[in-house]
């Protein structure tokens, strides 16, 4: 009977979108990984000359072990154990089996004259202490000194989302994920650790296996695991680009063993998560009618015109559109599929996964797809020496409307239910002779977005003595994006009228990137342990170039129609061009001390020595020091509890840096201290055109150097009752200064103004999780939550206070007014101080006097709170019951603050439409309403205040999942050692007072967030 191996770890469910494609890539790994003609002839020999044995494989307990490997030592013969931990197997006398389980001792028995065996296996505790991926190297768990957040490939399993980033929501605690859109392909999240902490980029860095790299160029199939950096002692090992946290990424590798395939794939669709309700063309003509008549004017539609509204007889005229509803129309179907081989023998072993994604949109025209390779390759090439090696490549396609998802949500939510989107001739309409949502997004051309990636790595690993390696990377990579847009010629007409009054007019725009980087690096590593000292040291040397290209070309007037999309057939009348190259270079040196003492007193020290080109040549080198220390008091004599496994107290302080610059505009800034030109600036002197150039619109600044982040950490970790409860604690202050932003300068002055070391911002927090897991019976449990609260405030900008970004405030903040309630009375509004914002009337907004001056005008604004949530908490639970499993995600912010886009907040915004909660608006009849009054012309209830920012706090559930693993003897008697069928639901609900689209997205202006419901398959040859 061929042996079965046990996968170790759950991975996400596939099953491809074609059958053609599976099939193909089944046949490679048929064809690329056979069964050694040495395994099979083994086998066959064994088969001649053995005997009939049963078993049984217990615990120290007597519990049976589910689903151990029986394998005959130096063969491929060898079975799994059943439900009851029972085995059969045709073995030779004298021949030796390994048992072997996850978490558990290998036990080795000697085939005797018996026929039947009672195994016992007994659990590993080296295997159980937690190995944790820190920079440039592993620890132990229990003696970190530094915060470190982990997470497992398990708690990536079988989710929809095609990228990593959204995966982490309410999974660790200090890591914050803002997820602003749904659009497919375009829905990462934004990732902050530990809160902002600068004006600019604030975007943590990342490195999957050892190289710089993105959360979006990693299939979340092939994840290992994930680390998050958090305090200083972790992450100032990279210096100058880990400010804002650092997270390692370790993907799949293969293991000793015969070839194991495994196939994930689930298949699903989505909807609208949350979507504001609008009023039907009847109401809204009925309240604009109220909202004429509040502003002095004529009612616009009479009875006969409501009649129609209401009947439907006219649609041309008097029609009845739900414009979001007809831009929302798809289905939204998607599937995803991924195919790994791994194993290896002495010498050489391998992992080689592909991946598919396929993800339909909500409006039309709206993909994304994606199809992804990984090889790694590991070779002992002698006792010393080790080589490795890695490849990874995907292409990506995202294809949107060519009018832009932004535009187009935006449209859909200003045009009212009384303009027909279509007439019933099949023409298209405009509203306001502007715009038509759903004929844009059907009609007007597509943009695609098409990204090819590779990076590939070699590396060595070279034992010199005794505890000391040298280690070294070379690595690359190219990333290459092509961004056409073809926008089409488009016509719109008007009811009862075959003349067009609009024609759009066709063009085509591409848009080049071509990025490369190279990476070096080369250290060396010492770990020894004297009696009770162990001594760990690392010193390294890296070295990074990067260069990036972008090109861009346009014309317009294309012939034939939409069917050619080729730029060269535009006219060259009006054609445009525009390139440029940026590149940079990051020199380092690097190093860490680490000390143990018994495994009771922990301490280390690292070092880094950083030099970038993007400041100038005295002001670029700097060093990032780091210091911690750990005391795992449960390791001392005096310490005799029993039920706690370990107890450990660590502080840390260190010194971080950002080179990263952003300007106000939101683009980066590669070199902010030189001055810059463009030409094109031609000019005309004595009647003749000279070509000219031009400085840049941004002054340089010789004077400026990196942001610098100073941050202490307090932490407790601890496990109670045999690692079956486990507990983690964090304090940290966090200040960074010298932030590079740019203060105010006078418009005279003719160019932006310079990047500056001005800014000085401080975060204060608490990190909080607890883990429960146990098994009782058949049943196995386990329960996690996380909890962080972090304050910021800004301490110093040089001066350059501007309304809502001063000294004392938080980042991220709404400024307003605050608003008291609805007037009720004209002597309430004598009485009240003089408002600015305009003279109001009963059914008006009352804003506070915030100075006491009788006069309320911008002086009496204030900050209303911040749209980055203070606090974030996740909760998890999974439940497992024989082949039955169960597990669920909540995930939430609070202390947030939101306010929904225009188009929902306010009534006929912009001439637009009207949400069904300014039904409940303030008359004479109403004056209890939630609402102010109607008016179609009036401002002074659409200044920002304290009546329109909202609490945004929330609490979703992220994912709800129920799966099925069939009997082991079932499946393997087909050569399937797991297949398991589950169902997934992400975004099921969300709990929250928040009146615009979603709470997490803020002012809701990007394509809605979306509730997946999928249908998967793992399986495990």
């Amino acid at each position: 009977m061929r042996f079965i191996q046990r996968q170790k770890k759950v991975r996400q469910l596939s099953a491809f979108k074609q059958a053609s494609l599976c099939a193909c890539l089944t046949m490679f790994a048929g064809m690329a990984f056979p069964m050694p003609s040495y395994a099979a002839g083994a086998t066959e020999i064994v088969q001649q000359n053995a005997k009939q044995i049963t078993g049984t494989v217990v615990d120290a307990t007597g519990t049976p072990i589910i689903g151990a490997n029986v394998l005959q030592a130096g063969t491929t013969n060898g079975t799994i154990t059943d439900v009851d931990g029972k085995f059969e197997l045709k073995v030779p006398v004298g021949a030796k089996i390994i048992v072997s389980y996850i978490g558990y001792r290998n036990q080795v028995v000697t085939v005797g004259t018996a026929f039947d065996y009672q195994i016992v296996i007994k659990e590993d505790t080296e295997a159980l202490e937690e190995i944790v991926v820190v920079g440039y190297g592993t620890q132990k768990k229990v003696n970190l000194t530094g915060s470190v957040a982990t997470l497992g490939a398990e708690k990536l399993a079988n989710r929809t989302s095609s990228n990593v980033t959204n995966m982490l929501a309410g999974q660790m605690p200090g890591v914050t994920i803002i997820q602003n859109s749904g659009q497919p392909g375009a829905d990462a999240g934004v990732l902050r650790v530990r809160g902002i902490g600068t004006m600019g980029d604030a975007s943590a860095m990342v490195i999957v296996d050892g190289v710089e790299s993105t959360m979006s160029s990693v299939d979340p199939n092939d994840i290992e695991n994930i680390s998050i950096l958090k305090d200083a002692a972790a992450s100032a090992i990279y210096g100058v680009r880990a400010a804002n946290g650092v997270i390692l990424i370790t993907t799949k590798k293969g293991a000793k063993g015969r070839a194991i395939v495994s196939y994930d794939g689930y298949v699903g669709w989505q909807s609208a998560a949350r979507l504001p309700k609008y009023l039907d063309s009847y109401n809204y003509a009925l309240l604009m009618n109220e909202a004429y008549q509040n502003d002095g004017q004529a009612a616009p539609y009479d009875a006969t015109a409501l009649q129609k509204f209401k009947d439907g007889s006219d649609p041309d005229n008097y029609a009845n559109s739900d414009w979001l509803g007809a831009l929302l129309s798809e289905n939204g179907v998607f599937n995803n599929h991924h195919l790994s081989i791994k194993g290896g023998g002495e010498k050489v072993t391998y992992s080689v996964a592909f991946g598919y994604h396929d993800k339909d949109g909500l409006i039309p025209n709206t993909n994304y797809n994606k199809f992804s390779a990984r090889v790694n390759l590991d070779a002992k090439i002698n006792k010393r020496l080790k080589l490795t090696t890695g490849m990874a490549v995907y292409r990506s396609n995202r294809t949107s409307p060519a009018a832009g998802i932004s535009n187009l949500i935006h449209y859909a939510y200003r045009e009212t239910p009384v303009t027909p989107i279509q007439l019933t001739n099949g023409n298209w309409t405009l509203f306001k002779n502007e715009h038509n949502s759903v004929a844009s997004a059907r009609d007007g051309g597509v943009s695609k977005v098409i990204g090819n990636n590779f990076q590939g790595n070699v590396g060595m690993e070279l034992d010199i003595v005794d505890g000391l390696k040298l280690r070294g990377i070379a690595a690359t990579t190219f990333d290459l994006t092509d961004n056409p847009t073809h926008v089409n010629t488009v016509k719109y007409y008007k009811a009862g009228s075959d003349t067009p009054v609009k024609t759009t007019t066709n063009s085509v725009t591409e848009y080049d990137t071509k990025k490369i980087e190279l990476n070096l690096q080369a250290y060396l590593d010492y770990n020894k342990t004297f009696g009770k000292h162990t001594v760990g040291a690392l010193l390294g040397y890296s070295q990074i170039y990067n260069q990036y290209r972008y090109l861009q070309a346009y014309r317009k007037n294309l012939p034939n129609s939409n069917t050619l999309d080729q730029i060269n057939a535009g006219e060259v009348t009006g054609q445009t061009t525009y390139g440029t190259q940026t590149e940079y270079a990051l020199r380092s040196v690097f190093g860490r001390v680490n000390y143990s003492f018994d495994d009771r007193y922990l301490f280390e020290a690292n070092l880094r020595y950083d030099g970038t080109s993007r400041f100038p040549k005295n002001k670029r080198f700097g060093a990032f020091p780091s210091f911690s220390v750990g005391w795992r008091i449960s390791e001392e004599d005096f310490f005799k509890a029993d039920w706690v496994d370990n107890l450990k107290l660590r502080a840390s302080w260190g010194l971080l840096g950002n080179q990263e610059t952003v300007d106000t505009d939101g683009y980066s800034t590669y070199y902010p201290y030189q001055n810059t030109y463009e030409f094109g600036y031609d000019y005309s002197f004595n009647g003749t055109l000279y070509p000219g150039i031009s400085i840049s619109s941004v002054m340089a600044n010789q004077a400026i150097t990196w942001e610098k982040t100073g941050q202490w950490n307090v932490g407790v970790d601890a496990a109670f009752f045999g690692n079956r409860l486990t507990l983690g604690l964090d304090w940290f202050h966090k200040e960074t200064r010298d932030i590079l932003l740019q203060l105010p300068v006078p418009y005279m002055l003719g160019v932006s103004a310079p990047m500056q070391n001005a800014g000085k911002v401080r975060n204060t927090g608490i990190e909080l999780q607890l883990g429960h897991n146990n098994k009782v019976g058949d049943w196995t449990y386990s329960v996690g939550a996380n909890f962080s609260y972090v304050s910021t405030k800004i301490l110093d900008l040089k001066g350059g206070d501007t309304p809502g970004q001063s000294v004392g405030d938080p980042l991220w903040t709404y400024y307003g007014y605050v608003c008291d309630g609805i007037f009720q009375s004209q002597t309430e509004i004598d009485n009240h101080p003089k408002q600015m914002t305009g003279t109001p009337v009963p059914g008006d907004l009352k804003y506070r006097d915030l100075n006491g001056d009788n006069v309320i005008d911008s002086r009496d604004r204030q900050v209303l709170g911040s749209y980055f949530p203070k606090v974030n908490f996740g909760l998890n639970f999974s439940v497992q019951y024989k082949g039955i499993d169960l597990s669920a995600l909540l995930q939430g912010a609070a202390d947030v603050k939101g306010m929904p886009v225009a188009e929902i907040r306010y009534a006929f915004y912009n001439g637009g439409k009207v949400n069904e909660m300014q039904l409940d608006r303030w008359t004479p009849d109403n004056p209890n309403a939630t609402y102010p009054r109607l008016s179609m012309r009036d401002s002074r209830n659409r200044i920002t205040s304290s009546f329109w920012v909202q609490d945004a706090s929330y609490a979703k559930l992220r994912n709800l999942q129920v799966g099925y693993t069939l009997p082991a003897q079932w499946t393997s008697k087909f050569g399937v050692s797991r297949l398991r069928v589950y169902s997934s639901i992400d975004n099921l609900f969300t709990i929250t007072g928040f009146d615009g689209v979603d709470p997490e997205a803020g002012n809701g202006s990007y394509y809605p967030l979306t509730k997946s419901y999928s249908f998967g398959l793992n399986v495990t040859f």
